[in-house]
This record gives structure tokens, sequence and C-alpha cells, in this order.
């Protein structure tokens, strides 16, 4: 998951650094209450600890930066402090530099991409060889040092920038926008899920967040997680049950869904249900969908006879579904019809006992 966030780094980065200039309502600074709110809202003493080590923010208890500190090149230093530090990356890095500089040559930079990170498979005429000019170009784009943009060198950070820039993506850039047909079954496509959506590290012991539901919908997921469990005072919680990770509110949640579900598709979004709760806390679970998700929550089957919920017919389209929430939940046994009808059966004596049973 950490991997993914700094895949969509820069391309995120800059529509979160836009948006928190957009929300200041001062003309000349930019509040740190804003900073928190759209960043990491639920994790205020990290965003504050990544602001001094980026330097926007001193030990006093100012509530405001000066916009002019505020340039998209200082957000983005916060930004790689709260992503935290990858060790990974670092000794690919080195390994690859050697032991006498802190930056790869132009030609070790040349060598890396075309026998490590280029896939032998590809058409040698479609998609060539990177050579000298082309990859100057690209630390040119990628690099923070300026001097070494100018001869062609790349330190750790242009590396990783290059790393988690569009000209590395693992798919075809051209397959990236809608190039299928969206009118079939959805049970025909391959849908972009998430699992333990909430968690930001280890399933047994690591911190549950609202935001990184956030950011996965930015990011292009259609389907999410939540693992639904019983709150304090009526509020339903998320978390990984019987473990040490932390938990988040189900209501905070549902509110950062609502907020970038269809920013960057317009398809439907799945809610993947692991339901815990007892009936009282899914009937408040239940009230937050209608509430806040609104006309976007999926109540009714729609009205085309060919998608009934029934034997033989198909499941919706993509197309016939945008702009929509579904849930997907399991009912509780006592709900489901065969359940109901052995109760029947018993109440009136028809059941013949079970020969397993003893």
């Amino acid at each position: 998951k950490q991997w993914y966030q700094r895949r969509v780094a820069i391309t995120a980065g800059r529509k979160m650094h836009k948006r928190i200039l957009c929300s200041s309502k001062e003309d000349n600074f930019v509040s740190i209450k804003d900073i928190i709110k759209i960043t990491a809202k639920d994790e205020k003493k990290k965003v504050n600890e990544a602001l001094r080590q980026a330097g926007l923010k001193s030990q006093d208890k100012k509530e405001h930066l000066p916009k002019d500190k505020f340039s998209f090149e200082a957000f983005y230093k916060f930004y790689k402090e709260m992503l935290g530090n990858r060790p990974e990356l670092e000794k690919v890095f080195n390994e690859i530099k050697g032991n006498r500089r802190n930056y790869l040559t132009l030609e070790q930079t040349v060598d890396f991409l075309n026998n490590y990170q280029r896939d032998p498979r590809l058409n040698e005429i479609l998609f060539p060889h990177h050579n000298k000019d082309g990859t100057k170009k690209l630390i040119q784009a990628y690099e923070t040092d300026k001097a070494k943009q100018r001869i062609g060198q790349l330190t750790l950070d242009g590396f990783t920038n290059l790393l988690m820039s569009p000209d590395n993506l693992a798919t075809n850039i051209q397959m990236l926008g809608i190039y299928q047909p969206m009118d079939q079954p959805l049970s025909h496509y391959f849908i972009n899920s998430s699992h333990n959506t909430y968690l930001t590290g280890h399933q047994f012991s690591g911190k549950s967040s609202v935001e990184i539901y956030r950011q996965v919908l930015l990011s292009g997921c259609r389907c999410i997680e939540l693992d639904c469990w019983d709150g304090e005072d009526n509020e339903p919680n998320i978390t990984h049950g019987f473990t040490l990770c932390s938990s988040v509110l189900f209501k905070e949640v549902i509110y950062a869904i609502n907020d970038t579900a269809f920013k960057t598709s317009p398809y439907p979004v799945i809610l993947s249900f692991e339901n815990h709760c007892t009936s009282r806390q899914q009937q408040q679970m239940a009230d937050y969908c209608i509430n806040i998700f609104g006309d976007l929550l999926l109540k009714e089957p729609l009205d085309e006879p060919k998608w009934a919920l029934k034997a033989g017919c198909m499941l919706p389209t993509p197309d016939s579904l945008k702009y929509k929430i579904l849930v997907k939940n399991k009912k509780r046994k006592e709900d489901l019809p065969d359940h109901q009808d052995n109760e029947e059966k018993k109440e009136d004596g028809e059941m013949e006992p079970n020969p397993l049973s003893g």
C-alpha cells in the first residue's frame, strides 16, 4: 500500500497542493488546520512533525504559513516526509551507483532503464530502447538538483521521482482510458479492488486510517472493503477483528467515500462489507449510508426486466450503474428464505430429526 501511495504521489500531490491553496480563506496565508484536514485529519501529530521536517513549520504554535513559502516543491518535500522513507529503493539505488558516488551517472541510468525496467518482450520498433538523449530528458524532468540536471546525474530523490512517474507505469498508458465497451454485465469485467482497505500497515498490529479510502478511490479503485464491528455509543467501527489494529469510525469512512467516489471515474463503487455488527448497529450503518450517500446509493433493483434479481438474469452493466454506490453484504442466516422455511417446519413439527445428530 505504501508503494502504491508513492506511485500516485506526484499527480495526487499536485491536486492536493492546489486544493489546500484554494481552500485557504486568507489571501497571503495557508491554514495548518486546512493542511491537516485535507492530507490526513486523523493523524494531526504526524502532519505537524512532517511540516517541521520539511522546514515549513518551526517549534512555535503558529496556525498559518505564508503562501509564498508553500510552493509545490515545499509541499512535495512535506508529502514525502508524510509517506516515509523507502529503504528498499535506497538499497536498489546504492547497488546501481556503487560506493564512490551519491548519484547515478547518465550511463548507469540508461543501463538501469533498459536492462531492469524494460519488458524484454516489447517490440523494439514500437517501444525502442532508451538512449542517452531520451534519458537525459527524463533526468531533467525528475531530478530535483538543478546542477545535477544539467550534467545528466540522478540523485536518490530524482530516482524515486522517476520510478513513481507516468514514464515508469507498469501498465500501457494507452490502456488507462476507457477503450472497451462498458455495456456488458458487471461480472464480465476485472474490477480494480482493495482488500483490508482501511489498513496502512501490518494486518495484526497496523494503523487504520480514513484517509486511505480517499487515496484508493482517487487512484481508480472501484471495490473497497469495510470490516464492520460494534463500537461504543452505538457507533460502528472499522477495524481488523481480534487483532491489535486501531479502529476508525464507520461514519467517517462513509463521508470520505462520499467525497471521493466519483472524482476520477463515473463507474460504480462497490462497498464490500464484512459485517460483524449487531442488528442495532447494522441499522445505524444503514442510516449513515442512506443519509450521507443520498441518491448515489443504489437502494432498489434497476427497472430493466433483463436485470431483475432472479436466476437466469444478467447483472446490470457498468454504463447502467454510473455514479452509483453498491453495497455487497451477506444476509444474516435468520433472514435467508431457507432458514425461515425451516423455522416454520420446526414449528409445525414437519422436520425429521438429523440422523447424524445421535
